[in-house]
């Protein structure tokens, strides 16, 4: 949700715009199927070219048997001094559970386990006195449903195993975003850093708390050539469920692959518009994760290189669409669909 808000300084619409966009997709987590996203980007509220709210619902199936469906709003109000999100959802996802660290009897052999949830989701942030990019404020996080683990190799003797889950937790939230435009930045800074507390004060079944710094770049070094770096790291403490880890964003891998206390990932694009509707690209990821936050660079690392060819959907808007692929260290081609940019 984060990545369709408007900057300040971002191109915005003068009129309401109705977006219904259908998205093949393919990655190594959830499988191969299709997404249908609807979008109404509402007309900007002072009439002068302001951030536009945006309403939207989606779904996504694959064939994994994984799916979702949720609507959302986002809102800018009092002069864009308050910026409300809103979520809410349901979905079941068919995933593989790796073990910790990227490593040990599962690394090789994962487990089958599905995590059937409905979540809503509330954030308001309010612009800092004195400042154009800084805005801070509370978010509300909640869910419930069922996660269930599959031992194929010991049934019918040991059947299914499945529980019943809550988890609430009640955060702040920081964040700079001096972007030229909210889909194809070409120069500007995109910072975000939050806390989410987990705990039985807002309904969780599990004792932990989640923390997020995100840091993205843009460099015009062209008219057609944008270089763009991201840095990530999550950390979490307490109780945290297994499905519920920090986990490298590597392109190429399954998300539940690499999982842990801590996780970082660098991220570094080039991005080469050869045609006023066409994008080519090229990447480099690299991830790392560990027990401890200072054992980090000394824990298990992934990484891979990649290219892609992107098309821009509309003529007055650069939100692209594009296939990718992705060449991992264990020597895997993995193709897959992105809509949008990565960060």
């Amino acid at each position: 949700m984060d990545s369709i808000e408007q900057g300040r300084t971002g191109q915005t619409l003068e009129k309401g715009n109705v977006v219904v966009v259908p998205i093949p997709m393919s990655n190594p987590t959830l499988g191969s199927g299709l997404q249908l996203a609807a979008l109404y980007l509402h007309p900007s509220r002072d009439g002068e070219g302001g951030p536009n709210p945006t309403t939207g619902v989606g779904g996504m199936y694959t064939d994994s048997d994984s799916w979702v469906a949720g609507v959302f709003h986002q809102d800018f109000l009092f002069d864009d001094r308050l910026r409300v999100s809103a979520v809410a959802g349901a979905g079941s996802l068919k995933l593989e559970y790796y073990g910790f660290g990227g490593e040990g009897v599962f690394a090789d052999n994962p487990l089958d386990y599905s995590l059937d949830m409905s979540v809503g989701y509330a954030r308001g942030l309010w612009r800092l006195p004195g400042t154009e990019h800084w805005f801070a404020g509370p978010a509300l996080l909640y869910s419930q449903g069922r996660v269930e683990m599959d031992f194929p190799l010991l049934q019918p003797v040991l059947p299914s195993v499945g529980k019943d889950i809550a988890m609430g937790a009640g955060g702040l939230v920081l964040s700079y975003d001096s972007r030229d435009n909210n889909y194809y930045p070409r120069r500007g800074v995109n910072f975000s850093a939050s806390w989410f507390d987990f705990s039985d004060t807002f309904g969780s079944d599990f004792a932990y708390s989640k923390t997020r710094l995100s840091y993205s770049q843009y460099w015009s070094v062209s008219e057609k050539l944008v270089l763009a770096a991201n840095g990530e790291f999550e950390r979490g403490a307490g109780a945290v469920p297994f499905f519920s880890l920090s986990a490298m964003t590597v392109r190429g891998y399954n998300r539940g692959r690499f999982m842990d206390d801590v996780a970082m990932t660098a991220h570094v694009e080039g991005r080469y518009k050869f045609h006023p509707r066409w994008m080519w690209l090229g990447f480099y990821d690299h991830g790392w994760i560990s027990e401890a936050a200072g054992e980090l660079m000394s824990g298990e690392t992934a990484h891979s290189v990649g290219t892609g060819l992107h098309w821009q959907t509309t003529r007055d808007k650069p939100l692209h669409l594009g296939l990718d692929v992705a060449f991992t260290e264990d020597n895997d081609t993995v193709f897959f669909i992105q809509l949008g940019e990565r960060f």
